[in-house]
């Protein structure tokens, strides 16, 4: 690989990661994730000032899942051959400087554009975070557990400093806010050890090649389908992300039209993502007494029903409550999907199976803003949560009957891994 050394005769689970690379990699986490709420909540802030349609605020939320949707596999095929460090940086760079432009052009199709480029900026940034720590662990629950807490703290910090910068500042508060976000990102990035060369094993080339898709990458992610364990992952991401997706959409324009300030969206949001934090910490001692693929469906039927009672409540208090259980559904799922996903692939492959993860992630957070949008516009905003929740149930309940009826999910069973 390009940035990793080859370790002869050494197996995966006698290497113990160096403090430095561990905290890099940690603190990539902290940024790169927490980027995502608080961009959605901003974006809808945003446009909402522009006065636009719901169906057009659907549209211009999910357009930030469109490139990651087609480029994330070619994302981590690139990290897995060219590096993950400069890959990672060149896009959590890119991202940081987008970010000020939203200000600058008030309008709604240059919200779009600049969606399509940040969500592909910030969605790459993610998938670098998670190759680094998957191909550093090998799935290690201690240290997955470490990466979702940090992860999900940072979910906690940067959209409650975001809702206060809105209202400080509107969208100029907001936006630079974000920008000044992912120049940490992009210095943590920077602080990851630069891979070992060798008269053997050089890194390759920056070409123009490399940027260009390749087919050959797509067949042989997916391909990883094929696998019991990364087919289940898939399959939860999309519901996950789904959920999130809703938070990061119309539980904003749900929130700000019942008169919530910025700062106290931001502190919702934040609550759900710190108390998810902790979550992450428990998940030890849960996998120890239920299967990681059955606390996976449990942690995720939480965050669904959770987030889809949104509508149904007025008063703050239980706005928070209810926050806080979808917090605990999301922040305990993560680390089980990294566990899951380390476990079924091999270590070669890290990059391009995250990639294969992060394409269904943002199908999920693509299609879901946009159904909601066109069912808000026209049913109303209680029944843009009634239908994304039924759909999400049932898909995971066809889910679940699934993974009973699967002899090599049931007895976690991999796939024999090669590299």
């Amino acid at each position: 690989m390009a940035d990793e050394e080859i370790n002869n005769g050494v197996a995966d689970s006698e290497i113990e990661p160096a403090a430095r690379e561990l905290n890099a990699a940690y603190a990539t986490g902290f940024f790169s994730l927490s980027l995502v709420p608080m961009t959605y909540l901003v974006v809808p802030l945003w446009a909402l000032s522009l006065n636009v349609s719901a169906s057009m605020i659907g549209i211009a939320i999910a357009s930030r899942s469109l490139l990651p949707f087609f480029l994330s596999i070619h994302g981590g095929a690139m990290m897995d051959r060219l590096g993950t460090r400069r890959t990672t940086l060149f896009f959590t760079l890119s991202g940081a400087i987008l970010s000020l432009l939203y200000p600058l052009l008030p309008w709604i199709g240059s919200l779009i554009v600049l969606q399509l480029l940040v969500g592909l900026a910030q969605g790459m940034g993610w998938i670098g975070a998670q190759t680094k720590i998957a191909r550093m662990t090998r799935g290690n629950p201690k240290y997955a557990g470490r990466f979702s807490f940090i992860t999900t703290l940072g979910t906690f910090v940067g959209p409650l400093l975001v809702g206060f910068a809105w209202d400080a500042g509107g969208a100029w508060g907001g936006f630079s806010l974000i920008a000044v976000w992912g120049a940490c990102l992009s210095f943590s990035v920077y602080r990851l050890p630069a891979p070992a060369q060798s008269a053997e094993h050089r890194q390759p080339r920056f070409g123009f090649r490399d940027v260009v898709p390749n087919m050959a990458d797509y067949v042989q992610a997916f391909a990883l389908l094929s696998i019991p364990g990364v087919a289940l992952v898939i399959v939860v991401t999309f519901l996950r992300i789904a959920t999130i997706s809703v938070q990061g959409s119309f539980y904003t324009v749900y929130l700000n039209g019942i008169g919530l300030s910025g700062t106290h969206i931001g502190m919702l949001v934040g609550l759900s993502a710190l108390i998810g934090s902790l979550a992450a910490l428990s998940v030890g001692p849960v996998i120890r007494r239920v299967k990681a693929h059955w606390a996976l469906l449990i942690a995720t039927a939480i965050s669904i029903v959770a987030i889809s009672v949104t509508p149904l409540l007025e008063n703050f208090a239980a706005l928070l409550l209810a926050a806080g259980i979808f917090g605990i559904g999301i922040g305990a799922g993560l680390p089980m999907l990294l566990m899951i996903l380390a476990d079924a692939t091999s270590r070669r492959g890290q990059g391009m199976s995250v990639g294969v993860r992060t394409t269904a992630n943002r199908l999920a957070s693509f299609v879901v803003p946009l159904l909601m949008g066109f069912v808000v516009e026209f049913a109303g905003i209680h029944q843009g949560f009634l239908v994304v929740a039924i759909m999400l149930l049932l898909m995971l309940g066809v889910t679940a009957v699934i993974v009973r009826r699967s002899a090599a999910i049931a007895s976690g069973a991999g796939t024999p891994k090669s590299g």
